[in-house]
């Protein structure tokens, strides 16, 4: 009997490598998450520093001091809804890449199926043939054996 080759081998590898493709693209994603989150908590400290440095008790303030700080917190409420933007990009980004890597993981468990089935097949052929080869040099022994009786 020939060796057991699976002839769809190469594509079952190309959608390994595929699949293992997406999940380090997945990863970099939650990585880049990771970092615009900890840039969002170091801006929230700064600012909390920020406002706190400017309102502290018994502190005079000048009109250009309150127009400063106006501007700043108009800068800082506009540089927070970017912040949340970037971060709302990437969520979708994320969410985009798990869809890839579900279609690329289930390409994959097809094929190692097919193949699984194919192994089970050739298998089975296997295990018939060499009944088949058993039978035949029982037959042949046992015909020599009856006729030299």
């Amino acid at each position: 009997m020939k060796r057991y080759v699976f002839s769809l081998a190469g594509v079952l590898r190309l959608r390994v490598q595929q699949a293992e493709a997406a999940e380090a693209k997945l990863a970099l994603l939650y990585t880049e998450l990771q970092t615009i989150q900890t840039r969002q908590q170091e801006f929230e400290d700064q600012l909390q520093k920020d406002q706190a440095e400017l309102f502290t008790p018994n502190r005079v303030l000048a009109g250009e001091s309150l127009v400063q700080m106006d501007s700043y917190c108009r800068w800082a409420a506009i540089e927070r809804r970017r912040q949340t933007q970037v971060a709302a990009q990437c969520i979708a980004r994320i969410q985009e890449q798990n869809a890839s890597v579900i279609e690329a993981k289930r390409n994959q468990q097809l094929l190692e199926k097919l193949r699984d089935r194919a192994r089970q097949r050739w298998e089975l052929d296997r295990a018939r043939e060499e009944q088949a080869l058993a039978e035949e040099a029982f037959m042949s022994q046992w015909g020599r054996h009856q006729g030299d009786q």
